[in-house]
């Protein structure tokens, strides 16, 4: 079995990555620099005995091209994940970011994702026990000043889960989405987490894996970030707009 992991250089993407090769699969392992995955690659391949192919590809600029992709799939066994650990934010990301900063934003953490799945989605339709796994972000839970196009990127992406969900109905697909409050990740640092401690990211990685076929829609990892989900949009403005940091 081999599954593709979109973004699995660093912090998340990484942890998923080691999880599902202890677990005796075939991977490709995407991200932006090669000097980040091929020493990953390298190190899976030995320690577990299975083959991880490392692809370099920019998804802040489109159209992107999955050719390379498409052929590393030839040499391997049959897909049947397609994992999308992606997510890239800028401190200056405020409304009024230029040009350039925010077509990167949204197409990292929107636009590139849909085309991947778009690409894969015949294929994985028709095999069958297939998953295709999302992350969302507790920073589209309600707009602030702060991560403004990040946010409404992921929050886009949670819309566009839901409807290829709805899509893949009564087909072997499984197709999941997982909101994440803050993890011990680089996109936790700087942020304010007086309140909130960082997850550890390898047990999220734990049960990415354990759960991967299972058909619950979506969830939140910590799980306490639901109750947060229902309580923070029906804060008063008067108190939100308080919350510059």
């Amino acid at each position: 079995m081999t599954y593709i992991i979109v973004g699995g250089s660093a912090g998340l993407g990484r942890a998923i990555a080691k999880k599902f090769a202890s677990e005796k699969n075939d991977l490709i392992i995407i991200s932006s620099d090669l000097r980040d995955t091929k020493p990953l690659a390298s190190d899976l391949e030995i320690r577990y005995g299975v083959n991880v192919t490392p692809l370099q590809m920019s998804l802040s600029k489109i159209p992107i091209t999955i050719k390379e992709v498409d052929e590393a799939l030839e040499n391997l066994s049959p897909l049947t994940g397609l994992i999308l650990p992606i997510g890239f934010n800028d401190p200056n990301d405020i409304p009024g970011i230029d040009d350039k900063n925010f077509f990167e934003l949204v197409n990292t953490n929107f636009t590139s994702v849909c085309l991947f799945i778009n690409h894969f989605l015949p294929i994985l339709k028709k095999l069958s026990n297939t998953t295709i796994i999302g992350f969302g972000s507790i920073a589209a839970i309600r707009g602030r000043s702060l991560n403004a196009t990040y946010a409404a990127s992921k929050r886009a992406l949670e819309s566009y889960f839901e409807s290829l969900r709805h899509f893949v109905v009564n087909s072997p697909l499984t197709v999941q989405f997982y909101m994440i409050g803050y993890i011990d990740t680089n996109l936790s640092f700087g942020a304010n987490m007086t309140l909130f401690k960082p997850a550890q990211v390898d047990r999220l990685a734990d049960i990415v894996f354990n759960n991967r076929l299972r058909d619950f829609g979506t969830t939140f990892y910590p799980k306490y970030w639901k109750i947060i989900k229902i309580l923070l949009p029906i804060v008063p403005w008067s108190v939100f707009k308080k919350f510059k940091k």
